[in-house]
């Protein structure tokens, strides 16, 4: 590991990913589940942060790693890490409710790793010139995402904010099929 001071902010946050992962092995092996359950949860959260920190995204809520972890998905065309993420978020839930069995959080410690590695190659590959893969709703959701993580907002930024929030929410009913 390098200097954790001198390391770039994405490279921290990468760092820190794997520090948790490792936390969450070790958590496991002493038969603390919900501890495990935690670490990889925040190991995967770690490893959104570089790449949204990578792009200059915002990555302080829950909501800003669930839409950075679904754009760059859809950008690569990538549902596989789409549902990874969905199922590594449950862990969070875990360590709440106490519902996994220990053999379910090494399934995850294995999904989580494997989510890591492919986010990191993702982010920092080249994105794909068009988004041709993608339906008219996809696209208008990507737009939606992509406005909420570039956005200035009271929650992350105080005062200083830029366009009304709500703006940028989905809407409530979907749009009609062209």
């Amino acid at each position: 590991m390098t200097d954790h001071l001198r390391a770039s902010p994405p490279q921290r946050y990468q760092e820190i990913s794997q520090h948790l992962l490792e936390q969450a092995r070790q958590g496991l092996d002493q038969g603390d589940i919900l501890q495990a359950s935690e670490k990889v949860r925040g190991a995967t959260a770690h490893a959104i942060k570089a790449a949204a920190q990578q792009r200059g995204w915002n990555h302080r809520w829950h909501n800003d790693l669930r839409d950075t972890a679904n754009y760059i998905g859809f950008e690569y065309n990538r549902p596989d890490l789409r549902d990874m993420f969905r199922s590594l978020e449950g862990l969070h839930v875990n360590f709440y409710e106490h519902q996994l069995e220990a053999s379910d959080v090494q399934d995850a410690i294995r999904g989580a790793e494997a989510f890591i590695l492919a986010f990191a190659a993702l982010h920092r590959a080249e994105p794909p010139g068009s988004q041709d893969h993608l339906s008219l709703t996809e696209r208008a959701d990507q737009e939606r995402r992509l406005r909420r993580l570039i956005s200035m907002t009271r929650a992350a930024h105080g005062a200083v904010y830029g366009e009304d929030e709500l703006a940028n929410l989905p809407p409530v009913r979907p749009a009609p099929v062209e």
